[in-house]
């Protein structure tokens, strides 16, 4: 078995063909770059954003959990890539959804000079190209948002649809990924309570546009069935204790991601506001 798994990394890398990286622009009191790594695997396109980190912070990943880390990835491949990689996990050929997703971010680590620990990535169908993102500023905070949705099918309501699996076996054909950076020095229950602010920020952009859920005829979508959230915490900016909407990180994080994901989903899937 062990033998097997290496030969299945093996075959995983050979089949990735590297193809050039696009900078984007970030603020910069966020002391963080980003790139676009764009490479080729079978004649289907991978693309991955990187962030990376001058030095290590701590990061809240529901990948990974709480790493003091020193990047995050938000890594995207074509549906039909995962698609074929979810069957070769289902017939044990080669490497399989989980094992593609690590050894996509060892080779970016590589890259990087540094280890996959120091890293965290989630994963997605949605093309890196219709990406969004958005800051908001206001006195000493910086927030920005780097969010990639998918919602046309794998959209659900939380509280009805129902869910059938221990652990996911289907390819992310539908995900909404966001990345959150800001300046500010969140604390580890800061960096918790920031993902409840993301995700009613995400749940309220569902709403205004009126994205149904693919499971149940009628019902509003709260999410996808895989969704992920990274929130990077900052070295320079105020300490922050608390980051729900009573406070002012709390609302610049709240409008920046509900903003970018109404961007990404119009971008990826056509939805617009009605």
């Amino acid at each position: 078995m062990r033998k097997t798994t290496l030969m299945s990394i093996i075959i995983c890398l050979f089949l990735t063909t590297p193809l050039f990286a696009a900078n984007l622009t970030l603020p910069p009191e966020l002391g963080a770059t980003a790139q676009i790594l764009k490479t080729e695997r079978d004649g289907l396109w991978e693309k991955s954003l990187i962030v990376q980190l001058p030095e290590r912070r701590h990061l809240l990943s529901t990948s990974d959990g709480i790493i003091n880390g020193l990047g995050a990835i938000n890594h995207a491949a074509h549906p039909l890539l995962w698609k074929k990689l979810s069957v070769e996990l289902a017939t044990r050929l080669q490497c399989g959804g989980k094992t593609y997703e690590q050894q996509r971010k060892g080779m970016i680590a590589s890259k990087l000079g540094l280890q996959p620990t120091d890293l965290t990535l989630v994963g997605t169908a949605a093309d890196m190209d219709n990406l969004a993102v958005v800051t908001k500023q206001f006195g000493p905070f910086t927030v920005t948002a780097l969010v990639t949705a998918g919602a046309k099918s794998n959209a659900l309501r939380a509280g009805v649809d129902e869910g059938t699996n221990i652990e996911p076996s289907d390819p992310p054909s539908g995900t909404i990924n966001i990345i959150v950076l800001t300046n500010a020095r969140l604390t580890d229950g800061a960096l918790a309570r920031a993902v409840v602010t993301i995700t009613e920020a995400k749940t309220a952009a569902l709403e205004d546009l009126k994205v149904p859920s693919s499971y149940t005829k009628g019902v509003q979508a709260t999410g996808t069935g895989t969704d992920s959230v990274i929130v990077v915490s900052g070295s320079s900016g105020p300490k922050v204790t608390y980051s729900g909407g009573h406070s002012r990180i709390g609302e610049l994080i709240a409008k920046a991601v509900h903003q970018a994901v109404l961007e990404a989903l119009g971008k990826q899937n056509g939805f617009k506001l009605k």
